[in-house]
């Protein structure tokens, strides 16, 4: 919740626990960009009681323009229909901002509504029939009651506008960014980084869940491909970094053609995200669908040469920093061999990567979003 000239607007946080690793990621990239602004503001951020606090919420304690609400319904509950208008009705604000989809769809000022991907209807199998209809019908009646509708890629703007008929007009743009901390790491940070997560000295990195649009299957069969038709890697390992889902077995399955060289952590701290990204030789991600990409942003600002598949939003994001490939296993196998082989070429997309994440910051975002409210507001 904001206020310009005296008329205030709400930003609606309840969906950054850990269920929303994404979501949270960019919800309170956004804050962090907001409190780094001179601009004069109010905001109110709506959270839940008992959540602990994140350090986004530690870094503005002290900053005026925000203050912080608590209510007892999480995004997902019935009861959000009715309690979050009658806190809106209380504090009067002009705007609301739901960096959720899913949200109070009566008895609000003017929403801006952020949708970062269509996946629910964009990727097959992605959700059961039943979730996809409930996601689809969401989705749409959450963007038709909006005055502004913020998405982070001209590809989920274009699926937007393809699949619930936005108008150009009332859509918008705001790319997100890596937060601070993701920068080239020391060689004693990735040292301790190495040595507590027992990783091997050199390793291809992967980061994210093994849901399988992400194909995190198809990126250990590319590694066990390039490695098994090339003794003289023989040294490269293979780190697969992120939560497991037991229910989808494809990459445990493709692990096991060459169990010694794939390692998976799937406890390890964001602190350390990195010096894990910045030990990588290379990072790979072969995503067939990603509303914007963080992890291959968060690998090139830590100086870590990327490959990622030329599909929807990845190209946007990695530009002509990282290699973009066709998402097959040929593809990714021939892009591994080339750079683990290649030093200079590494050393050359590690300069380029670096200068491209330098254009994406959570300042420029929160610029941008300022701008989207103060349109709104008129």
């Amino acid at each position: 919740l904001a206020r310009f000239g005296g008329v205030a607007r709400r930003f609606d946080i309840r969906a950054t626990d850990a269920h929303f690793p994404g979501i949270a990621r960019a919800t309170l990239g956004l804050v962090r960009g907001l409190h780094a602004l001179s601009a004069p503001f109010e905001i109110d951020l709506i959270t839940n009681p008992g959540r602990p606090p994140s350090s986004a919420l530690a870094l503005i304690a002290d900053d005026p323009r925000f203050r912080i609400h608590q209510i007892a319904p999480g995004p997902f509950a019935w009861s959000q229909q009715w309690r979050v208008p009658a806190l809106a009705r209380r504090l009067a604000p002009q705007l609301w901002h739901a960096p959720y989809y899913v949200r109070p769809l009566m008895g609000l000022p003017p929403v801006v509504v952020s949708v970062y991907d269509l996946i629910g209807q964009r990727v097959p199998g992605a959700m059961s029939l039943r979730s996809r209809m409930l996601f689809t019908v969401l989705v749409r009646l959450s963007t038709r009651t909006a005055r502004a509708v913020v998405t982070s890629s001209a590809a989920a703007a274009h699926d937007l506008q393809t699949l619930h008929r936005i108008p150009a007009q009332r859509l918008h743009v705001v790319p997100l960014a890596a937060d601070p901390h993701f920068v080239p790491p020391s060689p004693a940070a990735v040292a301790a980084v190495r040595e507590r997560y027992g990783l091997p000295p050199r390793y291809v990195l992967y980061v994210g869940s093994n849901k399988a649009h992400k194909q995190p299957d198809l990126a250990i069969r590319a590694f066990v491909s390039a490695v098994q038709r090339d003794p003289t890697l023989g040294d490269v390992d293979f780190v697969l970094a992120g939560r497991w889902d037991a229910r989808l077995p494809a990459a445990r399955h493709a692990a096991a053609a060459l169990p010694h060289r794939v390692h998976h952590r799937p406890d390890f701290s964001d602190t350390d995200l990195p010096a894990l990204m910045g030990g990588a030789e290379v990072f790979v991600f072969p995503s067939l669908y990603e509303g914007f990409g963080l992890p291959p942003l968060e690998a090139m600002a830590c100086g870590t040469p990327v490959i990622v598949a030329d599909r929807t939003s990845l190209p946007e994001v990695v530009g002509d920093a990282g290699l973009r490939v066709p998402p097959t296993e040929a593809a990714v196998a021939d892009a591994l061999a080339a750079l683990l082989h290649d030093p200079a070429r590494r050393a050359q997309l590690r300069t380029l990567g670096l200068a491209r994440a330098a254009t994406f910051s959570w300042e420029r975002t929160a610029q941008a979003m300022l701008a989207v409210y103060r349109q709104v507001s008129g």
